[in-house]
């Protein structure tokens, strides 16, 4: 069975970057059709309301409706990357299910990933939900990346590069041995998420990756152990103590 060929509508108010984004697109993407272009929210919405694109490119700050009141109007119909010169909406962005967050003056290379991740969601959408395919599909859906920020700026992590995650107050910390961000996926999502043998959960507020341990340490039956490069020691819950007597 032939597949259809992904659809995409372009909103932004820039009418250059508009062309520029169209240009690129038909270079790294031959296969996506465009089937709508709006210089504002409002005729967004509208064109929402006629096509039922797989993609949205949504320019953030806009006249009459922003890029994030109508990735709400499309209520998770499309995959929805955002374009901005403002990296002070990637938390928003990203609450709003984004898929990706691209920075004006528009990179292309910096598209390039972002167009391989819009076709991984599409083929994990496109794949026959079939059981058996699904749980032999399963290893290798662990998270492999993370998008996390950093003040204003957002950072695109290796998951190999976590040493650490640990719960913040609202947020989950991620903690790597040159940098730590923060991201607002919790704990026990992240568990269920990463690959167990790699990443183990220690406290209901902390998730390891084994291979960054530096030292574990019991002093009066209580467990800890401190990571690579980072002073912190992170305490073992009982429940999860298990874990260490095979290390």
């Amino acid at each position: 069975m032939t597949q259809r060929s992904p659809t995409a509508l372009l909103v932004e108010d820039e009418p250059l970057l508009r062309a520029e984004l169209r240009a690129a697109l038909a270079r790294l993407w031959p296969q996506l059709q465009i089937v709508g272009e709006a210089a504002d929210g409002i005729a967004a919405a509208r064109l929402l309301g006629l096509a039922t694109p797989d993609i949205l490119f949504l320019d953030v700050r806009m006249p009459g409706m922003s890029g994030l009141d109508v990735a709400r109007l499309s209520a998770n119909r499309a995959h929805v990357v955002f374009l901005t010169a403002f990296d002070s909406y990637a938390v928003d962005a990203f609450d709003q299910g984004a898929v990706d967050y691209l920075l004006k003056p528009l990179d292309v290379a910096r598209l390039a990933l972002c167009i391989q991740r819009l076709q991984a969601r599409l083929a994990m959408a496109q794949a026959p939900a079939d059981l058996s395919a699904l749980r032999e599909a399963r290893p290798a859906g662990h998270m492999r990346w993370i998008q996390a920020s950093t003040g204003n700026q957002l950072r695109f992590i290796n998951i190999d590069d976590v040493c650490y995650f640990c719960a913040d107050a609202k947020y989950t910390r991620v903690v790597t041995s040159t940098f730590a961000a923060h991201i607002r996926t919790a704990i026990k999502e992240l568990a269920s998420a990463l690959d167990g043998e790699k990443f183990w959960q220690i406290s209901r507020s902390a998730i390891i990756n084994v291979g960054a341990i530096d030292s574990v340490q019991r002093v009066d039956g209580a467990l800890s152990v401190r990571m690579r490069g980072d002073a912190e020691a992170l305490p073992v819950s009982q429940v999860f103590q298990h874990r260490f007597r095979q290390m």
